[in-house]
């Protein structure tokens, strides 16, 4: 029968083999890193791969100082060390002592080589993507349905805007992932009321992202008719899937946040353009006003009284100047008639006389006949302008059988939008006025008492 031991008892024998075995003590790897992890205290815990076997690694911090370049999942890498034994934990692990560069790992040489593939067939430009919807009906998600994703982004858009949310439960890592990620996809496009997508997850490491990096989620992505947001959570390492949707956010927050719009954004916004409209409005009022100011002023009855009194004023100004003129004319013919009735030889007086007596005579009858005329012309003018501002005359129109009114206040009524039941008007006719009271007032056919 073997001798008995205690657990401890057995990694400690194991701890002693490990320690004494120089073969494994002093080993240089080559190998992919898997995953890594850096604690607040400056350690590194990673996982180193090959294409059967996976071990874990720590480095301390003392020697990870020494490092000349970031480790990150995807690399392969040479690392010197040596076998490391937790005996209470009973956990084997191997202790690195140094690390450097080591060509490309299989995983990270793949994906360089997608991307490349992708990006020549411009599935990242920026050209081909669309605009979010301003204000979404309903957001489709495709996440997981356990996690807090899916609670953060219902909460989000709950407190920002009213609209629905539709979740289609997908695996976000590990075997079947990027089918059924690609299937929500399709799922939600077959949805009329969705508006835009959010893929996503709540981060993870690198390794966690495989699904996201796979070429049938990115063309599920590009081939949607709607928008899609992809949120994958780890802004370290953007996915093929980030740089392939319409937007990308780096958590599933700030994805509901940039499909939705605040309420209170957009009540600022209607007021705003309510205020514009306000004043639109009255500086066209004003406008208004002002255009018909001047034809208001021609029309009045008493603006046409005014202009035939003037009128008639400069008519009797053009009469007064011509009678002065012609009498001016006349008392000059009179003096020079008189000078040279003197310096005339008595003998040829009668002659000289007679002939400035057919002078004046001709004189007299030209100066009659331009007075006429003047009177003539003068008269025709004033017709001409009686006529015009006969044409103005208000009175004319009543005679015809119209009428126009106005209200208590004496102004003119050009509406019904400003009579109310109950208020008085007065209706000025051809003959008289009359003094109303308002019963009904009918706007295109409504009827208000």
């Amino acid at each position: 029968m073997s001798e008995l031991m205690t657990v401890t008892q057995f990694n400690e024998k194991v701890l002693a083999v490990i320690s004494s075995a120089h073969e494994i003590r002093n080993v240089t790897l080559v190998a992919e890193i898997s995953s890594v992890n850096r604690a607040a205290s400056g350690h590194y815990y990673l996982d180193l791969k090959d294409s059967e076997s996976n071990i874990r690694c720590t480095f301390f911090r003392y020697a990870a100082s020494r490092l000349t370049f970031d480790p990150k999942p995807g690399m392969r890498v040479l690392v010197f060390g040596g076998a490391s034994f937790y005996s209470k934990g009973g956990s084997l692990s191997f202790n690195i002592e140094w690390m450097k560069p080591y060509g490309k790992g299989e995983a990270g040489a793949a994906l360089e080589e997608l991307t490349a593939k992708l990006l020549n067939e411009g599935l990242f430009d920026a050209e081909r993507k669309r605009a979010l919807p301003v204000y979404p009906r309903v957001i489709g998600v495709v996440t997981s349905s356990t996690g807090a994703v899916i609670k953060d982004i219902i909460d989000t858009v709950a407190k920002r805007f009213p609209a629905g949310v539709l979740l289609v439960p997908a695996r976000v890592q590990g075997d079947g992932a990027p089918e059924s990620i690609v299937a929500g996809i399709e799922l939600l496009n077959t949805q009329e009321d969705v508006d835009v997508i959010i893929v996503g997850r709540g981060g993870g490491s690198a390794e966690d992202l495989t699904a996201f990096n796979s070429e049938a989620v990115v063309r599920a992505i590009v081939s949607s008719g709607v928008p899609v947001v992809s949120a994958v959570g780890h802004a370290t390492d953007k996915s093929l899937s980030d740089r392939a949707a319409d937007a990308y956010a780096e958590t599933p927050t700030m994805a509901a946040v940039m499909c939705t719009r605040d309420l209170d954004d957009i009540g600022r916004g209607l007021s705003f353009m309510t205020g514009k409209m306000a004043r639109s409005l009255t500086a066209v009022v004003r406008d208004m006003k002002s255009r018909f100011a001047y034809p208001n002023a021609r029309l009045d009855p008493r603006n046409a009284a005014v202009a035939v009194e003037r009128y008639g004023s400069e008519l009797e100004r053009l009469s007064e100047r011509g009678v002065s003129y012609l009498t001016g004319r006349l008392r000059a013919l009179s003096a020079r008639y008189d000078v040279l009735s003197a310096k005339l030889d008595p003998k040829r007086a009668a002659e000289r006389v007679g002939h400035y007596w057919m002078t004046l005579d001709a004189v007299s009858e030209a100066a009659d006949d331009s007075v006429v005329r003047m009177i003539s012309d003068g008269g025709k003018e004033l017709n001409r302008w009686s006529q015009m501002l006969s044409g103005l005359d208000p009175m004319r129109v009543l005679d015809r059988g119209y009428s126009f009114v106005t209200d208590d206040t004496g102004r003119t009524v050009m509406s019904v939008s400003g009579l109310k039941t109950g208020s008085g008007i007065t209706v000025t006719m051809r003959d008289g006025i009359v003094k109303a009271e308002i019963e009904e007032v009918i706007e295109h056919g409504r009827r208000e008492e």
